[in-house]
């Protein structure tokens, strides 16, 4: 037997110095209460040292002794026991602990008769389960019971019975940390990108690898990072919930970036504090940790997801807003009634940029043509770069003139190719429309929604018609070619920012001279006529072969055309046409004409009382004549 006892205490101190670091002492003072009725309860104390393994078994080595006083006798027999134990445990709720086990060992008791010390030796065992308090990592009261047996030959008992008490539990451990907190190791996969800093509120720009350095388990574990006016508050990761002792977990760290990311115009890195937060035993404690990221300079890009280059366009930039919305005033004044606005405003806006000194200029470090077709790290212009430069590449060139279509209201895409930057001009036209406005539909790129139009960086310089053209040329190369090799990636803007928001890089102030009132209203005038020569006089043409008057009018009022227009929809108007008498009226309208327009309408309510065209066009008629 002692054989076996003696490889059992082996074996569990071989597992304690392979598995083990953490140890247990506990002092079990408590009453014993033997059934047998030759005896009365009785004083007991137990002592266990155990290793702790896997944070939730505890094995070691026991002893003890019980004091018993039988009935009728002058002499305690007194019981010495030692064994091994094993047992199970956890922590509840960080304070609270439970815990069963039990113990199998050998005993031995004397007892006085007369002059005479007798002695007897056997096996005993004994199982208990207990609830306490822990005070702190290394002290734990807890509240016991159980059940010992003293056996004698193998089967009986010489006392056995119920054991309450009492247990004192004291923690040691060879494992730790000097840091005695939780701490942690940063893996940077990726330097940051300043373009993508929106992105990084739920993108991580690195994994942090936590290490749990208290004395104790700790629970709802999170990390942030500040870095002073780089960040704009500290993003928690979510919680861990348990982290046990010297046990490492990785989290994604997240950062909430300020503009001032935009800052860094050479590749470098940000400082900054780790804040680390958990609770030790219910207690909340906060560790921090200083830590450095890596950031490519603001201009960084590496071409992959072409969609992400739409994080460059920022109509919110104060100094593109404030250009783009004083081109776009000046042309209000002008535009015409029936035709597309966005195109006549697109076709300013770009003859306006062009008439302020922004040209084409290739970059010969980065050039357009080779990096967009590569992985190597380009560097691009943000949009109010381009404006202080006054110049840049294809892209670049793009880039600003969608950010200030953008910043008036036009939706834009872009679709890179190879040797050019196509920027696509929503229309807001329906798509069974665009014939009504374009004189070839090949040349468009038409949705499900809308239609768009294109205009070529590449011939910036030469103006919007010249432009347009050019990417009308190219759209429609690509619409009707039959080489299945050939692919071009379509980006819409308003769908790429979903997942890239725009960085806005502002602060400069006026950094690109404005083109007076009289020039921008010759350019609108200019690029307007051009656009009814090349487009809307073949809509004319259709609309006259197809004999029908009312839609050879409504071809006419997108040219401005009004004269014609009149005379068109007289013409289906004597006919008994509705819409041919709606629209002279909205004509009418358009010439400040408001006693013909009143005409008009009621001769429509006359045919038809409920027309809502005529009502309210009537009810616009006499808030004019009311003013």
């Amino acid at each position: 037997m002692k054989k076996t006892l003696l490889s059992l205490v082996l074996f569990a101190s071989m597992l304690g110095s392979v598995f083990a670091v953490d140890f247990s002492l506990r002092l079990n003072p408590g009453v014993a209460i033997p059934l047998q009725k030759y005896y009365k309860p009785a004083f007991n104390l137990n002592v266990q040292g155990d290793v702790l393994l896997f944070d939730w078994v505890s094995t070691g080595l026991e002893g003890g002794f019980l004091l018993e006083k039988p009935n009728q006798s002058d002499f305690p027999v007194t019981f010495l026991y030692g064994g091994l134990g094993l047992g199970i445990y956890h922590n509840l709720f960080s304070r609270f602990y439970a815990g069963a086990g039990g113990g199998f060992g050998a005993y031995t008791y004397f007892f006085q008769e007369g002059n005479e010390t007798k002695r007897a030796s056997d096996l005993y065992w004994r199982g208990y389960g207990e609830f306490g308090f822990r005070f702190n990592p290394t002290l734990t009261l807890s509240l016991n019971g159980g059940y010992s047996s003293f056996m004698v030959k193998g089967s009986k008992s010489v006392v056995s019975g119920p054991v309450a008490g009492i247990s004192l539990k004291i923690n040691f451990s060879t494992k730790g940390s000097s840091k005695n907190a939780c701490y942690a190791t940063v893996r940077q996969d990726a330097d940051i990108y300043p373009l993508f800093m929106q992105l990084y509120k739920n993108d991580p720009v690195a994994t942090v690898i936590l290490t749990n350095g208290e004395s104790a388990e700790i629970r709802n574990v999170t990390v942030s990072f500040t870095a002073g006016k780089y960040t704009s508050s500290a993003l928690k990761s979510e919680p861990i919930p348990l982290l046990k002792k010297m046990q490492n977990a990785s989290v994604d760290l997240t950062v909430d970036f300020s503009s001032e990311l935009l800052s860094f115009a050479e590749n470098g890195m940000i400082s900054g504090n780790l804040v680390i937060e958990y609770e030790l035993l219910g207690k909340k404690k906060t560790a921090v940790q200083g830590i450095a990221l890596s950031v490519s300079n603001r201009n960084s890009y590496v071409w992959g997801d072409t969609e992400s280059l739409a994080a460059y366009i920022s109509p919110n930039t104060d100094e593109v807003l404030e250009y783009a919305k004083y081109v776009a005033g000046i042309a209000r004044n002008d535009l015409y009634s029936g035709m597309n606005r966005n195109l006549q405003f697109a076709a300013v806006m770009l003859d306006a940029l062009k008439s302020s000194g922004i040209v084409y200029s290739g970059d010969q470090t980065t050039p357009y043509a080779t990096y967009h077709l590569g992985s190597e790290s380009d560097y691009i212009q943000y949009p109010l770069q381009t404006m202080d430069f006054s110049s840049g590449d294809l892209d670049e060139l793009g880039i600003l003139y969608a950010s200030c279509l953008e910043a008036v209201g036009i939706g834009t895409g872009f679709i890179p190719m190879e040797d050019d930057f196509l920027v696509l001009v929503d229309t807001g036209l329906r798509p069974t429309a665009a014939a009504n406005h374009f004189a070839d539909t090949d040349a468009l790129v038409i949705t499900d929604e809308t239609v768009y139009f294109a205009v070529s960086m590449a011939t910036f310089g030469s103006g919007f018609t010249k432009s347009r053209a050019k990417g009308s040329e190219l759209i429609k190369k690509i619409n009707t070619t039959e080489d299945e090799d050939v692919w071009y990636e379509f980006i819409e803007t308003h769908y790429a920012w979903d997942n890239y928001p725009p960085a806005i890089y502002t602060g400069y102030g006026d950094v690109l001279p404005k083109p007076t009132q009289a020039t921008v209203e010759a350019l609108f005038k200019s690029a307007v006529t051009d656009y009814i020569n090349s487009d809307l006089a073949t809509v004319i043409k259709r609309a006259r072969d197809s004999g029908d008057s009312n839609k050879l009018g409504l071809a006419y009022v997108r040219a401005g055309q009004y004269t014609n227009a009149k005379n068109e929809f007289s013409k289906a108007a004597a006919k008994g046409n509705v819409s041919a008498m709606n629209n002279l009226g909205n004509v009418y309208m358009i010439e400040k004409n408001y006693s013909a327009a009143e005409k008009q309408y009621k001769q429509v309510l006359a045919i038809e009382p409920n027309n809502q065209t005529a009502l309210s066009g009537l009810e616009n008629v006499r808030s004019m004549l009311d003013e």
